[in-house]
């Protein structure tokens, strides 16, 4: 019964995804599109949000239209391109099935009701307690939450406030007031931007960089984003890199008013030392610049701080001093594998920022009874434990079936410490060194070995030839066809002496077939 509704939630997803396409296909005519705006059909603005927030996003839909399936469609399109832990999905699945998950979602009143469109206090409270046992990294106070009777609860008073809060404002511990929760972590950015700053001002971001933070800047705050390109990227930026594009900026005539960082890193999977993190704050605090870090891959790193890992939230490094200018984020998207969830968390000391996204909120707020239940997986600390190792176990498998293909055909990439990619550098193996190269080498590798990847340049990296592969997407034996695949076309890449004659080849029906041996045979040991 479960299969079958699988399969039929499945198949009615591929209409959707068709039914989308199809609307989509009359907008590719340029006279068509012309007539309807000419028609007053949408402003300027609908037509500025109609530029999608991927370059790849329609390569993205021929995945998902014909996907490879080991079993049933061996030469189906790969997704390599959509950093999602699908790997996991189960295992939460397993979870939210509990009778006492419903419980906690519905069986409370403020479930159906109006209430602070920043969040529940008591979801708030449970997230509070998890922030500070995950990231700030203290132990939590008797003054947290628990769950009794499948009812979030302060532990010092079940009956303090109907609402179930006991705020703890003791400075060195996580405040719940200063949380609040949005429908993703892009949808928080969007609004913080919003708030702080005016359209036309200036977000910085290190790069290469997650490619929808353009988009996300540009919609509705009208923020523009300059690149920092660093001296290495892998450690991230120093004084004199940001100075190097302050500079620039400011001869633009252009004023920046918030640097962004992704801790882990997206796309490289690095992670930045405390050091970096804590010189980048001062660096933007001495300019009265915001600093935005968000840690959506912190907790699927390949080594967890408690085992020796390097990587410290800001929220230790600044020792929770996060003061009006730093602003923390998190969300289910990535560590927990929920991407569909929308749920995200913000974790600022700027209470009028938190008043303005009262207001605001109402736009982009948490269902209550999504609130309860992600209130009830946060607190609940033997699930996340075992959670968080088994996602660790699956990410670091796939990751070595990566890094293991890519070290046999000796492609470089980027090591690897957390997130659910790897960073490759193909750049040797395209027909010219420009993103016109880059392009064509992403048509072959998708029209040939239908796979598609995340392109550097949508990422804005200023090498060609970059790509982020993106490993947790698919399963063990998807991605095993996947790097088979690759495999086979690299070496047809290293045999052609020209690009017209590798175009040309009679080679290309045989790379579909690539793999499926080696993932039905992958297939018996998960």
């Amino acid at each position: 019964m479960k299969d079958d509704c699988t399969k039929m939630t499945f198949a009615l997803f591929i209409v959707s995804i068709a039914l989308f396409r199809k609307r989509r296909r009359k907008y590719w005519n340029e006279e068509e599109f012309e007539k309807d705006v000419s028609n007053n059909s949408v402003s300027k603005r609908g037509i500025a949000a109609m530029s999608q927030g991927s370059s790849y996003w329609e390569s993205f839909m021929f995945c998902l239209e014909n996907p490879c399936d080991p079993q049933t469609n061996p030469e189906g399109y790969i997704a390599l391109c959509t950093a999602e832990n699908k790997l996991v999905q189960e295992m939460l699945a397993s979870r939210l099935m509990h009778q006492s998950t419903a419980m906690t979602a519905f069986s409370d009143s403020s479930s159906y009701c109006y209430g602070s469109f920043l969040g529940l206090p008591s979801a708030r409270e449970a997230t509070a307690y998890f922030l500070q046992k995950r990231f700030l990294m203290k132990p939590p106070q008797p003054s947290g939450m628990h769950r009794v009777d499948s009812m979030i609860v302060p532990l010092t008073s079940l009956s303090t406030c109907e609402s179930g809060c006991q705020f703890n404002h003791d400075a060195s511990l996580i405040n719940p007031e200063h949380i609040a929760f949005g429908a993703g972590v892009n949808s928080l950015i969007s609004q913080i931007l919003y708030i702080l700053a005016q359209p036309g001002d200036v977000v910085l971001i290190p790069a290469p960089f997650y490619a929808t933070f353009e988009y996300d800047a540009r919609t509705i705050a009208g923020c523009v984003i300059y690149p920092v390109y660093m001296n290495d990227p892998t450690v991230g930026p120093t004084k004199q890199d940001l100075d190097r594009v302050a500079r620039i900026v400011e001869n633009h005539g252009r004023r920046i008013r918030v640097l962004l960082l992704t801790n882990p890193n997206d796309p490289l999977g690095v992670i930045y030392k405390p050091k970096v993190m804590q010189n980048a704050v001062e660096w933007a605090r001495a300019r009265n610049i915001h600093t935005i870090v968000d840690e959506i891959y912190a907790l699927s790193v390949h080594k967890p701080p408690q085992l020796g890992g390097q990587f410290q939230s800001i929220i230790r490094v600044l020792e929770n001093h996060l003061d009006n200018n730093v602003h923390f984020l998190w969300g289910l998207s990535k560590d927990f594998g929920a991407t569909g969830f929308r749920f995200a968390i913000l974790y600022t000391q700027n209470m009028p920022l938190l008043r303005s996204l009262a207001n605001l909120n109402i736009f982009a707020g948490v269902p209550n009874p999504m609130q309860m239940i992600v209130a009830d997986i946060l607190l609940d600390d033997m699930f996340v434990d075992a959670f968080l190792e088994q996602s660790r176990s699956q990410l670091l498998s796939s990751y070595f079936i990566c890094t293991h293909k890519l070290e046999e055909m000796v492609i470089p990439y980027i090591p690897a410490e957390a997130g659910l990619f790897v960073y490759v550098d193909f750049s040797s193996l395209i027909p010219e060194q420009t993103f016109e190269g880059e392009m064509k080498f992403a048509s072959l590798i998708q029209k040939v070995a239908r796979i598609v990847m995340t392109p550097g340049h949508s990422q804005k990296d200023c090498k060609p030839g970059m790509f982020r592969l993106c490993y947790a997407w698919v399963s063990p034996q998807v991605l095993t066809i996947a790097m088979e695949r690759l495999s086979y076309i690299i070496l047809q890449i290293r045999r052609n002496r020209s690009w017209d004659d590798l175009v040309a080849g009679n080679w290309k029906n045989e790379v579909t077939k690539c793999g499926t041996h080696l993932s039905r045979r992958r297939s018996k040991l998960y």
